[in-house]
C-alpha cells in the first residue's frame, strides 16, 4: 500500500505538503509563518528551538491551535556571521559540537569532523523536550540545513524520529540523490541509503516521495518564483510531495541576519499567493500537513 493510500488518498493522487523550515530563527520568520498558516497555504513547519524566537513561536502555534503543523528542525548549525546560537545543552567543547567561539559550527561538514554522536543526541532530545515544554503538539521531526545526513547522524535521526513516533522529513532518495543533496561521496550516500532502507523495511521509518526546496539563487520575484514552482509541480506523478521554503517577513532584523532576506521574502510572498493557491487546486493536488502521516503511521 502506498503512503497516499494509507493516508486515505486514491493510488493515483497527487498529495502536497508545503513547508517552511527555520521557524523562531527570527522574528519575521514567527510573524511570517503565523499569517501564511491563516491563510491556508502553508500545511507544515519546523522551528528551531535553540534560537531566541522560538519561544514566540510556541506561542503563535498555541494560538493557531490544529491549523498549526509544526516539527522540530534539529539543528546542529548556525550559518550566519553576525547571529549566533548555541547547544542547550552548553556541551564541553570536547562534545564537538561547536567551533573555538562556543557557538555551532557553521556548515554541516565541521559538524561531521569533530561532534560526537552521543553528544549529537543528547543535545537533539533537548531540543526536542524544549518543544514538548513548550506545549508543542509535535507533528514531525526535519535537519537543518541536512547535517542529519552523515553515516554516523542518521541512525540518530532515526532512532529519535522513532522513539518519539514522529515522522521525519525524509525523502526516498537515491545514493545518487543523498550524494548531490548534502555533496558527499558517493560510497558514503550509499551507505546512508541502506541505512534508511533497512529502516523503512523494519517499519521504523516512513519515507515520502519527491522534496524540493525553493531557489536561493534565482527567481526572486513573485512571479518567477510562482513559474519556478508550478514547473516543479508538472514534473510529480502520483505520490507524497513535499515543497520547501524559508518564508519571513521583511524587516530591518531579517535583512541584518541573512545576506539571501530576497529569498525568505519572495517565499512569504509566494505561499500568501492567491494565483499560487489556484494554480494548485486546478493541478488537483491533496495538501496535507505531517500531522496527518503521524497519525496514519503512529497513530494516537
Amino acid at each position: 500500500m502506498t503512503l497516499q493510500q494509507k493516508l486515505g488518498f486514491d493510488a493515483d493522487a497527487r498529495v502536497l505538503i508545503l513547508h517552511a523550515d527555520d521557524i523562531g530563527m527570527c522574528q519575521a520568520t514567527v510573524s511570517a509563518w503565523a499569517s501564511l498558516v491563516e491563510f491556508g497555504l502553508m500545511t507544515s513547519a519546523s522551528a528551531m528551538p535553540p534560537c531566541s524566537w522560538f519561544p514566540a513561536a510556541a506561542i503563535a502555534a498555541g494560538q493557531l491551535g490544529r491549523k498549526a503543523d509544526l516539527g522540530v528542525h534539529l539543528t546542529l548549525n548556525c550559518e550566519w556571521l553576525n547571529y549566533r546560537w548555541a547547544p542547550i545543552t552548553r556541551s564541553a567543547p570536547e562534545d564537538g559540537l561547536t567551533g573555538p567561539d562556543g557557538y555551532f559550527h557553521p556548515l554541516a561538514k565541521p559538524t561531521h569532523e569533530h561532534a560526537k554522536a552521543d553528544a549529537v543526541r543528547t543535545e537533539l532530545v533537548a531540543q526536542i523536550e524544549r518543544a514538548i515544554a513548550a506545549g508543542v503538539e509535535l507533528t514531525h521531526l526535519d535537519s537543518h540545513m541536512l547535517t542529519m545526513f552523515s553515516p554516523a547522524l542518521l541512525p540518530v535521526y532515526l532512532d529519535l524520529a522513532h522513539q518519539y513516533r514522529l515522522p521525519p522529513l525524509l525523502p526516498r532518495w537515491s545514493a545518487a540523490e543523498i550524494a548531490q543533496w548534502c555533496v558527499l561521496d558517493l560510497d558514503v550516500a550509499q551507505t546512508m541509503f541502506e541505512q534508511v532502507a533497512t529502516r523503512e523495511a523494519a517499519g521504523e521509518t516512513v519515507l515520502i516521495d519527491r522534496f524540493e526546496g525553493l531557489p536561493f539563487d534565482e527567481a526572486f520575484e513573485l512571479d518567477e518564483r510562482r513559474a519556478w514552482a508550478l514547473n516543479w509541480l508538472d514534473t510529480l506523478g502520483a505520490g507524497v510531495h513535499c515543497l520547501v521554503g524559508h518564508p519571513a517577513d521583511d524587516t530591518p532584523e531579517l535583512r541584518a541576519i541573512a545576506a539571501d532576506w530576497r529569498v525568505r521574502t519572495g517565499d512569504r510572498a509566494l505561499f500568501a499567493d492567491p494565483l499560487f493557491r489556484d494554480a494548485i487546486a486546478e493541478r488537483g493536488f491533496k495538501l496535507i500537513g505531517l500531522r496527518e502521516i503521524r497519525d496514519a503511521v503512529y497513530p494516537r
